[in-house]
Order: structure tokens, then sequence, then C-alpha cells
């Protein structure tokens, strides 16, 4: 026998054998009691009517389910079209990539004259340090900023490193990043560690805003330590790469392309930012890479 729950509408089959005229029945999806009443003369009626509908309503639903086939052969289209663009903009960076370093070698680490010289004309500017409560991760120190090209050339491949320290001023932890990519605050919230990382280290926004930063261009960038803000006492950050851009790059050969004439730095780029009242990081500290 069929029954339904007079609060819930559920429906049922309870056993003949247990059919007893007011018996009391325990609905099993909103556990409201009530007294199962006989069924009359017309219930088998009542029956065939809703299995009528029932049927019914599987017609429709099958004719109406039929035009929906017909949008799969479009969404397919939409995304073979959306794998090709993946394709071509994994391509790009790959090209980029080969253009920078055509040998595949890593250049010799400058030191620290060398490098000053290097970045004399890259400046950062809106440098600042903020905490974001993740819903995975808990708090995440956030250092962001951007870079300035003042350079008469452009400029690629440019690279920040940060730090923090502890109450002590010793170093907790130090990272470098490729300038290029930031998340948003929703990012920052709900993303994982592994994600996060992910994204700061997709080469394909570092391609589109790092791989040609002109004169006066500025491209952003985005650091991330996962430490608790209790633990952080001072933080740092400076830039310690770039590269030029190549010739391919600019449609010039190499023999057109002009040296770039002597400027004097305007201030010293790699001075670390710091928390307002907090003392300076010191530069003798070693990195940790």
């Amino acid at each position: 026998m069929e029954i339904q729950c007079p609060h819930c509408s559920s429906r049922f089959n309870l056993p003949d054998k247990l059919v007893k005229p007011g018996a009391k029945l325990r609905c099993s999806v909103c556990k409201n009691v009530f007294t199962l009443e006989t069924p009359g003369k017309e219930a088998p009626v009542q029956v065939a009517a809703k299995s009528a509908e029932a049927a019914a309503v599987k017609k429709t639903s099958a004719k109406a389910a039929a035009p929906v086939r017909k949008e799969k052969k479009g969404s397919s289209i939409f995304l073979w079209l959306g794998l090709l663009l993946f394709l071509v903009v994994l391509g790009g960076s790959g090209y980029w990539y080969y253009i920078q370093f055509p040998s595949g070698n890593k250049k010799p680490q400058l030191s620290e004259e060398e490098l000053k010289q290097r970045v004399s004309m890259l400046t950062m500017r809106n440098v600042r340090q903020y905490y974001v409560k993740n819903e995975k991760i808990g708090e995440v120190c956030v250092i962001v900023g951007d870079v300035r090209n003042e350079f008469p050339q452009p400029k690629a491949l440019i690279k920040v490193e940060a730090s923090i320290y502890d109450k002590e001023r010793r170093p907790l932890a130090i990272k470098e990043q490729f300038a290029g990519t930031q998340l948003s605050p929703f990012q920052l919230q709900v993303l994982g560690e592994k994600e996060l990382e992910s994204f700061l280290q997709s080469s394909a926004d570092i391609y589109i805003r790092n791989s040609n930063v002109p004169p006066g261009g500025e491209v952003p960038f985005m650091v991330l330590f996962y430490v608790p803000s209790n633990k952080v006492g001072e933080w740092g950050v400076r830039i310690v790469g770039v590269e030029d851009v190549a010739p391919q790059q600019l449609g010039v050969s190499p023999a057109q392309s002009a040296p770039a004439a002597p400027m004097q730095a305007p201030a010293p780029a790699q001075m670390p930012a710091q928390v307002p009242g907090v003392q300076q990081v010191p530069a003798s500290v070693p990195s940790v890479r």
C-alpha cells in the first residue's frame, strides 16, 4: 500500500500485512508522526490516475530533453575553441622562453655590484604588506607592489625577492618571484597553498605582462608567505633580476640594436620596503633560495 506523509508529502510503500486502521506511523524524512487512514473504495482509481500522470510527465520530460542533445554539439565546439586558445597561449609562452634563453643554460649569478647596476633604473611603487584570512590555510602574508621601468629600453623577466623576519630580526623565509601575476582577494581567501603558488607561477601571465615592459611601463608583483602575523616582526622586498628584451621581439636584428646609454640611477632600487615604525631590514642577511 502506498502512503503519503501529510507533513512533507513524502511517499512510501507499506507492506499490506502492516496495514492496520489507526496505526501510528513515523515519516523517515521529516520524523512526523501521523495516523494511518484506511483507503476507501476510490483509492485504486486515484492510484491509477497518479500512475497515468507520472507516465505523462516522463514522456514530456523525454520530449523536452531532445533539443538539449543538439546544444551539446555547440558546446563541444566552444570546448575545442577554448582548448585551441590555451594551446596557442602555451606555445607563445614556450617561444618567448626560447627567445630569452636560446641556449637553455642558466646565466651566471651576478655579484651585488653587478646586480645593483643592472637594476639601477628599476623602481618599486605602491609596495605594501597585509594579511588575508584564508579558509584552508589560516593567515596568509601578502606583499604586493609594482616595478616601474625607468630604462630607455624595454625590459623583461623582472624578478623580486621578498623576505620576512621575526621580532629578533632573524629570517623566517625568503622567496623570489617573477613579476606579472597577482591574485584577487577572493582567490586569496579560498584557494589552497598549492593552488595559490600555481597561479603565481603562471607562465601565461608572466608572458603577457613581463616579457616586454616598455620604458615608463609598470608590472605588478605579489609574493605570499604562509606564516602567522604574530611571528613576523619585519619584512622587505627588493629587485633581484631583469633581462633585456631579445632583438627578435623588438623586430630588429642584433646589429641594429643600439647599446643602452649609461644613466645614473635616481634612487637605489633594492632598498627593502618596511613596515611603518619598524627599522629597516639589514642588507647583510643572506638570501635563502
